[in-house]
């Protein structure tokens, strides 16, 4: 199933090029993390993620993402290589059902469809219609892919740092306010700093028959980055549910620069409003002759992407002291020290991490190098103190 899977996507990218397109792989990487599981073996986690792009000029783009679903892409080749020694008497029937069991739980997926249309009717304006996931507010990942801005978001996020996803979801993660993910148009105007978006779509992270509609806006200057969002639902309660946020950040040129996250992913108006409901981040950063100081705190959030965290109250506070730079040829490390509290737990409510890392780019490929040290409670066995991290990310 999965070169089943494989073939539809390389056939569509050959449809696409016999009409002078072009496809490129803008990024790909590879994730590994290792850990002591409940059964008190050591294990390996990887996790993959390719994006593939087509382009068709300047009258329309269309791109494509491929992912593997998988929180550990070993349990999926392990269970695609037991297909190949079911016992004697399974049907055909009973092995292509095996395999859409599989590939409908695990393994290679198409995270994303669409297709853009530029200068809508003669007008700037584009139109985007979509299946799947398509952006990322208040990530600050789209200053440089709009604006051509340095990389100023911030580090903590995503399964290098919460491999073990939201309340034990491995299928999400914290990346941003809001991940857009259903059915629909987006619609934008480009400008050359400032980019307004609006969203109508059938949201996939409610469910078959409910909608959102979103407006956002980034906008971009040499000192300052600002992007703010708001955004609605129905039908999810009686008068449906609502949600904001804002990125801003702000570089002073000499000493530092400052990072902050804010918002409510998600807020009915029929229930009384908490502060566990904010997501709040807020990340001074400190730079001298030869490195850079990081404090950051982060604030969980009590619902995310449309589902209940399981992580009201839980609060995280790191201190990054790192050395050099990540450019080609270069190295650049340090340790972080994460004290984290989450009230939610039955044991370990707080934890104490320490976690030496390196970071380098060679020859177009970058490695992250990174090992946690559990420092306080001392895990039982001892070597469950070790969690290593190493991502491989390059770009074609």
């Amino acid at each position: 199933m999965p070169k089943k899977i494989a073939t539809i996507v390389l056939l569509a990218c050959a449809a696409f090029s016999s009409y002078g397109a072009d496809l490129s792989i803008p990024y790909l990487a590879l994730l590994t993390n290792g850990r002591l599981n409940a059964a008190g073996a050591y294990e390996l986690s990887t996790r993959v993620e390719i994006d593939m792009l087509v382009e068709g000029g300047s009258k329309f783009d269309a791109w494509f993402k491929l992912g593997f679903r998988s929180a550990a892409m070993e349990e999926y080749l392990s269970a695609s290589e037991s297909m190949t020694g079911l016992p004697a008497g399974y049907t055909a029937d009973d092995v292509a059902s095996l395999a859409s069991q599989l590939e409908a739980a695990t393994g290679l997926s198409l995270r994303t469809v669409a297709i853009q249309v530029n200068e809508l009717f003669g007008t700037p304006l584009e139109l985007a219609t979509f299946v799947g996931h398509l952006d990322t507010f208040c990530s600050g990942s789209d200053f440089t892919t709009l604006f051509g801005a340095g990389d100023f978001a911030t580090k903590f996020r995503g399964y290098m740092y919460y491999p073990d996803g939201i309340g034990g979801d491995t299928s999400r993660r914290y990346d941003g306010l809001l991940d857009i993910y259903g059915t629909g148009v987006r619609l934008s105007l480009p400008m050359d700093t400032i980019r307004p978006y609006l969203y109508a779509y059938q949201d996939s992270w409610l469910g078959a028959g409910r909608y959102s509609l979103d407006a956002r806006v980034l906008i971009d200057s040499e000192r300052v980055k600002f992007e703010a969002f708001a955004g609605a639902s129905a039908p999810v309660s009686d008068a449906g549910v609502y949600r904001a946020g804002l990125l801003f950040y702000f570089d002073t040129g000499a000493i530092g620069d400052f990072y902050a996250q804010i918002g409510v992913p998600r807020w009915d108006p029929t229930e009384a409003f908490r502060m566990d409901l904010v997501y709040f981040m807020f990340e001074p950063r400190v730079n001298f002759e030869t490195g850079e100081l990081v404090l950051s705190l982060f604030f969980h959030p009590a619902w995310y992407l449309q589902e209940e965290t399981d992580e009201s109250g839980a609060m995280e506070f790191r201190f990054d002291l790192g050395f050099g730079t990540i450019e080609e040829g270069k190295i650049r490390g340090g340790v972080e020290t994460e004290l984290a509290y989450n009230p939610n737990l039955s044991a370990d409510t707080l934890t104490v991490e320490t976690a030496p890392y390196m970071q380098t780019v060679k020859n177009g490929v970058r490695w992250d190098l990174r090992l946690a040290l559990r420092a306080f409670p001392f895990p039982d066995p001892w070597y469950g103190m070790f969690m290593p991290t190493v991502g491989v990310s390059t770009a074609f």
